[in-house]
């Protein structure tokens, strides 16, 4: 009898979900490429809009533009290719195909662009390389990742997480959603610190009322996201994750309308609403992401019946999810730190800054060197809970201690100015929403990373009698 020789099987590594989280990289990479399109697509309607300014000029402006929005599309592709695949003539196709499409098209993107700004409207080429680099950083790192040994495993089938993917989702809705509360909460509480003179306009109660619905919409949020965290039953998890994706959609159409309906008490046009159109595109984008995530997998489950497989804790119990949003996060912060870093003067390139430091974590009067270091230390953090190391927790510790004292040492001036939050308007608020998104990540961070693990348990779906 011979014996025949067989390839060894190409087992997970110990610690990380079956599918490496990339689940959680593929509802990231689909919010950002919702988010990204919504942006460049309004932008791309003000611009069609927008009296003056020489016609060849406009148009070379709206190839950027839809530049922009063809690259936000097939990043949403690529994250939505990640979760559920992608069916062919052939068969099903690379899990991985569209992250792969995606970085073609970037890296082209970010090229075309450059060569756009020096040849057309001759920028100097040490200002226009800044925005091409941090365009094209993403995807280069996209590419560096992709051709791991640790996800080049998957070219043809990517597993399912054990619990589905569940449990990273619920860390990203937790963190995500802390975010929301904050921001919109901080935003109810000037309101109602108006007073008098905020209510009693109809323009004024309208905005009250989209705000307490936001609120309301982040707490939702939030609890969804803890269940998920702390339930061994997905049943009651998957429950309170729709109930937030249904609030959330109504939610959006809610504030839309009443944004609409202030805009059409004074002057209404096609700008405005093209606004309105953009924000609550924005709005339901992640309740939609998550209710196909859930409901896909769930019906999946609910087909098998008592065939349906086990669910169980993940290794990892979620924490690949966390490392995916700290490192996409910071390079989404360096994306916004190369301009200001390349580009250092010039009163042109001021206000530029000023708008991408409060989504790149700028330090405004301090040294942008504090950023980009704590940049760097994030994505180190982000990618040792990927791949969960042995050390996972004690860097994931680490970055979110430094980040805290950082962050408060970068805002401090502006920090001050809480006291004075009541003479505020709604301009002025919305400068303390990117600082509560740069301490929610590592005070989350620090919670999620020492937080005593539950035993394994199982648990599956109620099959219907």
């Amino acid at each position: 009898m011979s014996e025949q020789k067989q390839d060894a099987v190409s087992l997970v590594d110990p610690g990380v979900p079956a599918d490496q989280g990339l689940s959680s990289l593929g509802l990231l990479m689909q919010l950002g490429g919702s988010l990204f399109a919504a942006v460049a697509t309004l932008g791309t309607f003000v611009t069609m809009l927008t009296r003056g300014g020489r016609g060849e000029d406009k148009l070379w402006i709206l190839l950027i533009l839809g530049m922009c929005v063809t690259r936000s599309m097939f990043h949403r592709m690529a994250g939505t290719e990640l979760l559920y695949g992608k069916r062919t003539l052939e068969g099903s196709a690379s899990p991985l195909g569209g992250v792969k499409r995606y970085i073609v098209i970037a890296l082209a993107q970010s090229a075309i662009l450059f060569m756009i700004m020096v040849g057309k409207f001759h920028v100097p080429f040490g200002i226009a390389i800044g925005p091409a680099l941090g365009l094209a950083l993403w995807p280069a790192v996209l590419a560096v990742l992709v051709a791991l040994p640790r996800f080049r495993r998957f070219q043809t089938e990517l597993p399912v997480a054990e619990d589905k993917g569940f449990e990273a989702a619920s860390v990203l809705m937790t963190v995500l959603g802390t975010t929301g509360v904050l921001g919109t909460g901080l935003f109810l509480i000037v309101m109602l610190d108006a007073g008098g003179r905020m209510l009693s306009q109809g323009p004024g109660i309208l905005i009250m009322l989209a705000t307490i619905l936001l609120v309301i919409r982040s707490g939702l949020h939030v609890q969804a996201g803890l269940s998920g965290l702390r339930e061994t039953s997905v049943d009651r998890a998957v429950e309170l994750a729709n109930r937030y994706a249904n609030f959330g959609v109504i939610s959006s159409f809610c504030a839309a309308g009443a944004l609409l309906l202030l805009l059409m008490s004074g002057a209404m046009n096609i700008a405005a609403l093209a606004i309105v159109a953009g924000l609550c595109w924005m709005l339901m984008a992640w309740p939609m992401i998550i209710r196909r995530f859930y409901s896909e997998r769930q019906f999946a489950d609910l087909m098998q019946g008592d065939q349906a497989n086990l669910h169980r804790r993940a290794p990892d119990a979620g924490l690949s999810g966390l490392g995916w949003l700290l490192f996409a996060h910071a390079m989404m912060s360096a994306a916004m730190l190369i301009p200001q870093l390349v580009v250092t003067n010039g009163a042109m390139s001021r206000k530029m800054f000023e708008a991408m430091s409060m989504f790149g974590g700028g330090a405004g009067v301090r040294s942008l060197w504090w950023s980009a270091g704590l940049v760097v230390l994030q994505a180190w953090a982000g990618f040792e809970l990927i791949r969960m190391s042995s050390t996972h927790r004690i860097i994931g510790t680490v970055f979110s201690i430094v980040a805290i004292v950082v962050s408060v040492y970068l805002t401090w001036p502006v920090l001050q100015q809480l006291k004075f939050i009541g003479r505020m308007g709604p301009e002025g608020v919305m400068m303390f929403i990117p600082m509560a998104i740069q301490l929610v990540i590592p005070i989350s961070t620090l919670i999620l990373v020492n937080r005593n693990i539950a035993p394994t348990a199982r648990a599956r779906f109620k099959t219907p009698a």
